[in-house]
């Protein structure tokens, strides 16, 4: 059907213009003038009603519900559901509130006429209560009147089962990015809750009121199906009520998220930022009365690594030097990819509050000894200093830091565990030997490793794990050694020792060798020896048990 009058673009214009100014009278006008005029002016007319509300039952929320609903039934010539970009279910209740009790019969005769006339007998069906006769809710919290919540959850199941048919089709895409719901008092409400959810892949926006939502079932319903998520509104929750908040995916650019969090400083206790943007991360200060916090993971991978956040504004560093000296509770700090982490932390772990367990650090660049400041974490026992993997030939063996790093190490009386990619030298290790004697696990990088880089490790009682990530040129002999040693270490307890080493390079060890060693490792300490031999050419290969 040709457009009346205009070429198609000249009407283009003049709907696009009624709909940056929200008249939704002008675009209804235009698109009863014939079904060419229809297919361009409603689905803009239901792109902007994100900027009313149709809250009380008249005339004109009839007519948006009603075709909201008989849309996701399949009864409409268009698909108005997947038109619409907003929709607001709290307003869907008090509407069904508002119809249920109207004395205006033509509006209830409008609204409930054919193929919608079944909710109006299920309305009338749960008027006396007859069917929700239960104890798992309390009908006082329903204000007396079940019939609207029952409509409810009716409603919007069949608007989201609607939507997710229409796509399944294939002939329409869902433009329903904003959804808010209200206070879901009603038990099935809740039950249904993550399957309306898993339905609307296309969704950015979820505002709740209530957190308790928020359960497993919910979780995976997001992560599996709404991708495109980046806001989750919570209305009515109270100050100081989140213990914990984590987004382990999505960017978060926003430095209002922080402030909001802000809110919650007294009862804050877990907290995981993956992918922090540049504003985020000139607005951290935000969080600087987080004290309650227990543990903090920031990454900021995203961030261009050439950002300088400790001298772009000093103020603002200053106040985040403050806020993790001041952590008295905080036993985990996680920094990776975080630009500026390693003056951060040598700033930081002199707080006389900090007592840190668990430290890790994945940075690659050096500008600060943080490791100097180690003696000041006497409760660490976990330390993991990661170097990613496309920067570790760029930066190559970096002696002076590691020596800096293994003595900052064995100031460390009750480390147990030392995860790294630096290269260890045979006197870093000695010094780590000699300081950290409660160590039990340790993982290390280096350049072709040898018998000697081990032979310390055996001086530590209580060692059950030693992992060797790099180039080594291990003898059997020399581990053989290495297990005689620890068997000598006075009060030893080495029960389930593993020994790994991911690159031997060279022929070395040979089958039988291998065997001996596994053996010997299984007779000593009832543990294993698991060696990847790397032929010369570069491949890789493992010796098979007969």
């Amino acid at each position: 059907m040709a457009f009346p009058g205009f070429p198609a673009e000249i009407w283009w214009l003049i709907v696009d213009q009624a709909a940056s100014m929200e008249d939704v009278s002008t675009i209804l006008l235009l698109a009863r003038l014939n079904r060419a005029m229809a297919c361009l002016a409603l689905p803009l007319m239901y792109s902007i009603v994100k900027g009313l509300t149709y809250t009380h039952a008249d005339e004109e929320a009839v007519c948006f519900w009603r075709s909201i609903i008989v849309s996701s039934l399949g009864r409409t010539l268009y698909p108005y559901c997947c038109w619409v970009k907003t929709l607001d279910f709290n307003d869907l209740l008090n509407f069904l509130r508002d119809i249920a009790k109207s004395e205006d019969a033509e509006l209830r005769r409008m609204f409930y006429s054919p193929p919608l006339r079944y909710l109006q007998l299920l309305q009338t069906d749960t008027s006396n209560h007859e069917l929700l006769q239960t104890d798992d809710y309390d009908h006082d919290d329903l204000k007396g009147n079940v019939g609207p919540h029952v409509l409810f959850c009716e409603v919007v199941n069949k608007i989201t089962e609607g939507i997710q048919a229409t796509l399944a089709q294939g002939h329409v895409t869902s433009r329903l990015a904003k959804i808010r719901f209200p206070d879901l008092e009603y038990l099935p409400c809740r039950m249904y809750f993550p399957v309306w959810i898993s339905r609307l892949c296309g969704l950015t926006t979820l505002h709740i009121h209530d957190a308790a939502l928020l359960n497993e079932q919910v979780n995976l319903a997001i992560t599996q199906n709404c991708s495109a998520l980046k806001h989750l509104l919570l209305q009515t929750l109270p100050p100081n009520t989140i213990e914990s908040f984590s987004v382990k995916q999505g960017v978060v650019a926003d430095p209002h998220i922080l402030q909001a969090l802000g809110r919650h400083s007294g009862s804050l206790k877990v907290l995981q930022l993956t992918q922090l943007g540049i504003r985020a991360l000139g607005a951290l200060n935000k969080l600087q009365k987080c004290n309650a916090l227990e543990s903090l993971c920031l990454d900021g991978s995203l961030a261009d690594p050439d950002v300088d956040i400790v001298r772009s504004d000093t103020a603002v560093y200053g106040q985040c030097v403050q806020w993790l000296q001041n952590c008295a509770h905080m036993t985990h700090l996680s920094l990776s990819f975080f630009p500026g982490s390693t003056q951060l932390l040598m700033d930081s772990l002199t707080g006389p509050k900090l007592r840190l367990k668990s430290l890790t650090l994945v940075a690659v660049e050096a500008n600060a000894p943080w490791y100097s400041e180690l003696h000041h974490q006497a409760k660490l026992e976990y330390l993991n200093v990661g170097v990613p993997q496309r920067w570790f030939q760029e930066l190559g063996p970096a002696t002076g830091r590691c020596q800096g790093l293994a003595a900052g190490v064995s100031r460390c009386p009750e480390l147990t565990e030392l995860e790294t990619e630096e290269y260890l030298s045979v006197a870093d290790i000695s010094m780590i030997s000699e300081g950290a004697l409660k160590l039990e696990k340790i993982s290390f990088n280096g350049s072709l490793v040898h018998d000697a880089h081990i032979m310390p490790l055996a001086n530590l009682p209580r060692l059950k794990e030693v992992y060797v990530t790099g180039d080594s040129a291990f003898t059997a002999s020399g581990i053989l050694r290495f297990f005689k040693k620890m068997r000598e270490t006075p009060g030893h307890d080495h029960q389930g020792f593993e020994f790994s080493a991911e690159f031997q390079q060279g022929t070395s060890i040979g089958q039988k060798e291998y065997k001996r060693l596994r053996r010997a490792a299984k007779r000593a300490f009832d543990g294993d020896v698991d060696i990847q031999f790397i032929h010369s050419d570069g491949e890789d290969y493992y010796y098979e048990e007969n």
